[in-house]
């Protein structure tokens, strides 16, 4: 069994923080260089790799100048140098590309080859948020909520969050779930909160998991349902959520045999069915 645990939004920034854009565009000048390149780097001929991009980027291929900027980041094919990457980051965020300028958000978040800054990065996520970035909406939620860069304002925590969620994040789902819970930045609403913890148990979040557990256990934004409650707990505690082994065994004190064996029969059958989706790729 596979399941998508949810990252420790302590490290949040880190999360998808350079994306090597390897993808071949269709630009008749330059695709059957970035072929070669692209080649050669899944070859794992790194220098190759880097020579390749390295001479189409002096030709302005953004594509190249991406990957060369990631690849003067993590040392491949050239000594690591923070320094040369953030330059060549911020030259294409300034141009609007949103990988970039992700990136630069998060190199100034974390002081590589800058210094640290979170007004700066802040900026940098906010621009690519508005272009529709998923990570760099969760990333302005988080900010927000957290006071990084920008004064607290829950309202826009909650707003970004939204976005984030509506792209499928399930960590801006579970934290959109809890501001909606507890009425934070947002109108208190249990079914909306329910709603988002919903969506993202059904994509194998162990936390939205636990939650679902707990609302229906209580009837918050759900009719009370104690074998539904097992269900989830047992789903989560099997994806690894520390909680819900302890909170399944309690609410067993208070059921039926035939009631507990119900609801092992439906955790059994949803950790199967997401893990055949899961194996899929659907």
């Amino acid at each position: 069994m596979k399941f998508n645990l949810s990252r420790n939004i302590t490290y949040m920034f880190s999360k998808r923080i350079l994306f090597l854009l390897l993808v071949v565009y269709s630009m008749p000048t330059f695709s059957g260089e970035l072929s070669d390149a692209k080649e050669a780097y899944d070859s794992n001929d790194v220098v190759t790799a880097f020579v390749l991009y390295e001479k189409l980027a002096e030709q302005g291929n953004v594509v190249a100048q991406n990957n060369i900027a990631y690849m003067h980041y993590n040392g491949i094919g050239t000594p690591q140098d923070y320094q040369k990457s953030f330059s060549i980051y911020e030259v294409l965020a300034e141009q609007g590309l949103v990988a970039a300028q992700t990136t630069l958000a998060a190199m100034y978040v974390q002081g590589q080859g800058v210094l640290q800054d979170y007004a700066k990065a802040f900026s940098w996520y906010k621009k690519a948020a508005h272009q529709g970035d998923v990570e760099a909406q969760f990333n302005l939620g988080f900010m927000y909520k957290k006071e990084r860069g920008v004064p607290q304002d829950y309202q826009q925590a909650a707003f970004w969050y939204e976005k984030a969620a509506e792209q499928g994040d399930t960590d801006a789902q579970v934290n959109i779930a809890f501001m909606y819970l507890t009425g934070q930045g947002v109108t208190q609403n249990h079914g909306q909160a329910f709603y988002w913890y919903k969506v993202a148990a059904e994509q194998g979040n162990a936390k939205a998991q636990y939650n679902i557990g707990v609302m229906h256990y209580k009837g918050e934004g759900v009719v009370k349902d104690v074998i539904e409650s097992h269900k989830w707990f047992n789903i989560s505690s099997k994806n690894g959520f520390s909680r819900s082994a302890n909170q399944r065994d309690k609410i067993e004190k208070n059921m039926k045999a035939a009631e507990m064996e119900i609801a092992q029969k439906l955790a059994d059958e949803w950790i199967e069915d997401f893990s055949k989706n899961d194996l899929s790729g659907e």
